[in-house]
């Protein structure tokens, strides 16, 4: 009797793995590397997985509810003030690995922007959440 379970069985795992990477995208500006999303479990358990590889943690949400929030506008300064990234958070969560040193982060959501200071270094990570008032 031929069994094609285990071909199958390993195809299937491969195409579940392979889809598992693609939910998340590391994407590049200048020197930043980044990575956004968290919208479903999947995406927020492969996102969890690779946190630690990043020294930038953010996370969006609505307060009183809790509710995460996506299509953030996320713009990066450096000391100097330079813009080392700009891009729109595909979801709750943004990873970022930054050079070491001080960083200003904008984040704005339905016309209102929040600002925080950050500094960043190669062995920790820094989390950041930005919260905002139901609109």
């Amino acid at each position: 009797m031929n069994r094609p379970y285990p071909a199958l069985m390993l195809a299937c795992l491969l195409y579940a793995v392979s889809a598992h990477a693609e939910l998340i995208e590391e994407r590049s500006q200048g020197q930043v590397s980044f990575i956004s999303g968290g919208i479903g479990e999947d995406e927020r358990a492969a996102l969890k997985k690779v946190r630690t590889d990043y020294n930038l943690g953010l996370l969006f949400s609505t307060r009183g509810s809790g509710e995460y929030l996506s299509d953030v506008t996320v713009r990066i300064s450096d000391g100097n003030g330079a813009i080392v990234l700009d891009t729109v958070s595909e979801g709750p969560m943004l990873f970022a690995k930054l050079k070491p040193g001080r960083y200003q982060v904008s984040a704005e959501h339905a016309g209102q922007a929040l600002r925080k200071p950050v500094t960043v270094d190669v062995k920790h990570r820094s989390p950041l959440s930005f919260t905002w008032s139901n609109p």
